[in-house]
């Protein structure tokens, strides 16, 4: 086994303990303050409490993550829906291009052919054919 991993399994058996660990301080006879895991004998030093609230740490970040990820799906579907108006509104103007050019070529030609047919429209049918390319016109070009 590589001498790294060795140190690092090692670690990770040890950590769980050292999380644990208690810290001792006192002050040594030059005056200074010292910190150790194990007390000194015949002094008298002080426990410290040196571990940090676990459920303070592990409830908060599944919120920031939670609230991370909401972002980062509201940006998501932000730009779904702005390329999707953007493909909306490029077929409305085919659309409204389509409209017009049926209503000028029903206005400019006298003789039109029935859709399906060979025969030819009568003016009555002619003039409902107009009426309803300028609805078209009006649905798709806002006009």
């Amino acid at each position: 086994m590589k001498p790294y991993l060795a140190w690092a399994f090692g670690m990770i058996l040890l950590a769980p303990s050292l999380a644990g660990a208690e810290v001792y301080s006192w002050t040594d006879a030059n005056g200074n303050k010292v910190y150790s895991d194990q007390p000194p004998p015949r002094v008298n030093a002080q426990r410290m409490n040196v571990r940090a609230p676990q459920a303070a740490r592990t409830a908060s970040a599944p919120q920031a993550e939670k609230k991370a990820e909401k972002k980062a799906d509201n940006k998501a579907v932000a730009s779904d829906n702005a390329a999707i108006a953007a493909a909306n509104a490029k077929i409305k103007e085919q659309n409204c291009k389509a409209a017009q050019t049926n209503l000028a070529t029903l206005q400019l030609n006298g003789r039109i052919r029935l859709p399906g047919s060979t025969a030819l429209a009568t003016d009555a049918q002619r003039g409902e054919m107009i009426r309803q390319a300028q609805k078209d016109v009006q649905t798709w070009c806002n006009k």
